[in-house]
């Protein structure tokens, strides 16, 4: 593992710049586990990810659904409960509540639980529950504190928040599997690739290998007066910081799933290229013009191809069953 790379220090730089010494500070100075974590996640920003370009949503659909414009809450929905009624549903990690709301608007679902360790993201979570008119019952805190007696759930749905656990088998086993009705079904869209985002050299390699031939334009930080020029590994020393919870056991998530749950259904989504590549510049994909389509699907294409060649994958969706017993 990296324990320092000089893409921290640019990091830091820019952060340091763009948001001032005061809230920087206020976000290492940290101390517990919770804190760190919480302190990542609360009113988090997510404006230059490559998870807010439309054009890669729009391929996660297909892969997933095969209609671009199927998210895949309908598409679950509409393949696994579309004769039952009055479900039980459980969102862990769920931020400020997107995908509880997706699958509540389909009617089905009696009771929705989110449960998530940001404060803020809660409130603003119930805020937008209410504006949707939608009963969504909501919790602050450690998912792991968290006691829900009896309570059993028909779908138990992880959103890039899986990723966040230690000893994922045993957490699904511990954790999980016990909350997980008769046939319940575990819903994941997650990264599963490298522990703690260190990427491996094939990857940094192809990534810096686009990124030096993107056009200027599209390699302008948000501050719009520095351009990224090369792609790093993230320091180790940077991640436990700023957030400790991020990806300690990454590599062995598929492993916990197919180990505790019959596979369903399961599908490669890459992010190889795309999530290390677009940090910090996927604002400047935005745009809905010709050129930017064509360059984001040549990009996109050039992770399958990478995916296909290489034999990795860093993200899956999949659909998984409590095991009979």
């Amino acid at each position: 593992m990296t324990l320092l790379s000089f893409g921290d220090f640019i990091d830091f730089y820019h952060k340091l710049k763009n948001k001032g010494a005061a809230f920087l500070f206020s976000k290492l100075f940290k101390f517990s586990f919770n804190e760190r974590v919480s302190s990542k996640w609360d009113a988090f920003e997510s404006v230059s990810d490559f998870w807010v370009i439309p054009e890669i949503v729009k391929s996660w659909n297909h892969k997933i659904s095969g209609n671009e414009d199927v998210i895949y809450e309908e598409y679950v929905t509409d393949k696994y409960f579309r004769n039952a009624n009055g479900l039980r549903l459980l969102s862990v990690g769920c931020g400020e509540g997107l995908h509880e709301r997706n699958f509540g608007k389909s009617g089905k679902f009696d009771t929705i639980v989110g449960v998530d360790i940001s404060p803020e993201s809660i409130a603003n979570a119930r805020k937008k529950a209410v504006e949707a008119n939608l009963k969504i019952d909501y919790f602050s805190g450690d998912f792991r504190k968290i006691e829900f007696g009896d309570q059993k759930f028909d779908v138990v749905v992880f959103n890039s928040s899986l990723h966040h656990f230690e000893n994922i088998p045993s957490f699904l086993s511990d954790c999980i599997n016990p909350l997980l009705s008769e046939n319940g079904k575990v819903v994941v869209f997650e990264y599963c690739g490298p522990n703690r985002l260190q990427w491996r050299t094939s990857q940094l390699e192809e990534s810096n290998r686009i990124l030096k031939i993107l056009p200027s334009r599209y390699k302008m930080r948000i501050d719009r007066k520095s351009i990224k020029k090369k792609v790093y590994r993230p320091g180790l020393l940077r991640m436990l910081m700023v957030d400790p919870s991020e990806a300690p056991d990454s590599e062995n998530l598929r492993k916990g799933l197919i180990s505790n749950f019959d596979e369903l259904e399961e599908t490669e989504l890459g992010w190889n290229i795309t999530h290390l590549l677009l940090k910090d510049i996927a604002h400047n994909f935005l745009n809905d013009d010709k050129e930017t389509k064509n360059l984001l699907r040549e990009i996109i294409q050039k992770e399958a191809d990478f995916v296909a060649i290489n034999k990795e994958n860093d993200a899956i969706f999949g659909v998984y069953q409590k095991r009979k017993s």
